[in-house]
């Protein structure tokens, strides 16, 4: 995982938190903010059945502990925290709904357990001043169902906040045939993003499967000149490939095969490219082009 580096664009400008009462109070609900400090923005990270309900300001305190499958099995609570440097997280398994893991998604801090349905396991990390500004993490199996989070490192993010660029890009017909495309979806971390090949990616315990699907999870993305796109294959979902439309990058035709669990997979297929040149980047899988499995990487300067 990488560490340090600044923020990327995120989602639009700073709000502000609404101090509407004294934490969690045991109900369904899950957690309630209690600060009236600017409420750091996540991009749509925590769209949709997260559990999210504002970041738990807890700067000040040296170690917070975090429930991982908490509420209905699939949520973290809190699901987004703000500490102080030299503040240790620790995550503690409920047991409840099969195996779950903490790991990064993007941002500076190296976040990685193992998966397990143990409960009463814990992980941890303490964050110091490499790891200022905004990680976002998920539990893998359990992503595309808002098994989301969010750690906040450092006194002042405002200043790691820039401008979130939510231009409309006309990719003509490019899209027609692909599913879902609903915008440009843009990343919180400048120096490497990662893009499913094949679906979202999560496993789903009760089918025993991986969540998988003939499209790029992030359809569009847009990123700074200098990023690292790297395409990562899901297990189990057939062969597919990366092929630019102007013949400047290619990516093997490649199907990984998927063990019998999460734990047991080790098999994984990874294909990268620096993006620098500002433009639109369109690329598709040369068996499944026609069936709408495209994507697109728009590079462009931010706003700030």
């Amino acid at each position: 995982m990488a560490a340090g580096g600044a923020l990327g664009a995120l989602a639009g400008c700073l709000g502000s938190l609404d101090p509407t009462g004294g934490g969690s109070d045991g109900s369904d609900d899950g957690f309630t903010d209690t600060t009236d400090v600017p409420e750091p923005e996540y991009g749509h990270w925590f769209d949709g059945g997260t559990g999210y309900a504002g970041t738990a300001d807890r700067r000040g305190e040296d170690e917070v502990v975090i429930p991982v499958g908490d509420a209905d099995g699939f949520r973290f609570d809190p699901a987004a925290v703000w500490v102080d440097y030299d503040t240790t997280v620790r995550w503690e398994w409920t047991g409840e709904r099969g195996v779950h893991d903490v790991v990064t998604y993007d941002g500076p801090a190296a976040i990685e357990s193992g998966l397990t349905d143990e409960a009463g396991h814990e992980y941890a990390v303490t964050l110091t001043e490499a790891d200022e500004g905004i990680t976002r993490y998920s539990c893998r199996p359990h992503q595309s169902v808002g098994e989301q989070g969010a750690i906040v490192v450092g006194p002042d993010i405002e200043s790691y906040v820039t401008e979130y660029d939510t231009t409309p890009v006309d990719y003509g017909d490019w899209f027609a045939p692909t599913p879902n495309v609903s915008g440009t979806e843009n990343p919180l971390r400048r120096d490497a993003v990662t893009v499913r090949v094949g679906g979202p990616g999560g496993y789903d315990p009760e089918a025993e499967a991986w969540n998988t699907a003939p499209v790029y999870a992030i359809p569009a993305l847009r990123v700074t000149p200098g990023t690292t796109v790297r395409w990562r294959w899901v297990p189990g979902v057939g062969e597919h490939s990366v092929v630019a439309q102007d013949g400047s990058f290619e990516s093997d035709l490649v199907a990984v095969e998927a063990a019998d669990t999460p734990e047991d997979q080790e098999d994984e297929h990874v294909f990268e490219r620096v993006f620098e040149e500002p433009g639109i980047h369109e690329y598709a899988c040369e068996r499944h082009r026609d069936d709408g499995m495209r994507g697109a990487v728009v590079v462009a300067e931010s706003r700030h």
